[in-house]
Parts: C-alpha cells; sequence; structure tokens
C-alpha cells in the first residue's frame, strides 16, 4: 500500500512538474532554443516571459527587433517563433500566470 501511494505521488510530482502541458510546446522550445544563448552566454542578458508585457511581446516578434542583436531566423522556424511567442504572451508580466523561466 505504501508503495502504490509513493508511487501515484511520484506520477503526480512528475506530470505537474515537468509536463509540457503546463506551459504547452512554446515552454519547451523557449527552454531550447532561447535559453540555450540567454543563460550560457556572457554576451547576451537572461530573459523570461515576465521580463515585458503581453503587448511588448507581440510588438518584438512582431518589429523583428531580436535581429538587432542577432538574426536568429536560421535558427526557428515561423512555427517555432509563433509556439514561443504563446509561451511568452501567456507567462508576461500581466498575464494571469506571469512565470520566470525554470521557475514555477
Amino acid at each position: 500500500m505504501l508503495r502504490y501511494a509513493l508511487f501515484t505521488i511520484w506520477i503526480t510530482i512528475f506530470i505537474l512538474g515537468v509536463s509540457p502541458v503546463y506551459g504547452g510546446p512554446g515552454k519547451e522550445m523557449f527552454a531550447q532554443k532561447c535559453l540555450n544563448c540567454h543563460i550560457n552566454s556572457e554576451e547576451t542578458e537572461v530573459v523570461n516571459p515576465v521580463d515585458k508585457a503581453s503587448m511588448q511581446w507581440r510588438r518584438f516578434f512582431k518589429r523583428h527587433k531580436h535581429n538587432r542583436f542577432k538574426d536568429i531566423s536560421e535558427l526557428l522556424t515561423p512555427e517555432d517563433k509563433q509556439q514561443i511567442l504563446e509561451y511568452l504572451v501567456d507567462h508576461a508580466s500581466d498575464s494571469d500566470q506571469p512565470e520566470i523561466a525554470g521557475v514555477r
């Protein structure tokens, strides 16, 4: 009985803690494509969804502002960019679920 309870708790923690459903595919894409440079590089600042309001994220992507610093067109497909944008907007500073990357 104790094993069953521990197993159930473990599965619940796993599903709630690392499931891509929490942030959708955009969260994984953001972690893989964006944080790779924005955390592991001395040349870039750390970026989090809460750094901007949802309208600012939309404007940033619409105006291709990232290209001022580095051209990412070869790193991200239009679908990748859309998924990342949706994640950033869903967890922006003015959203119902603001989020810092890697922290819930």
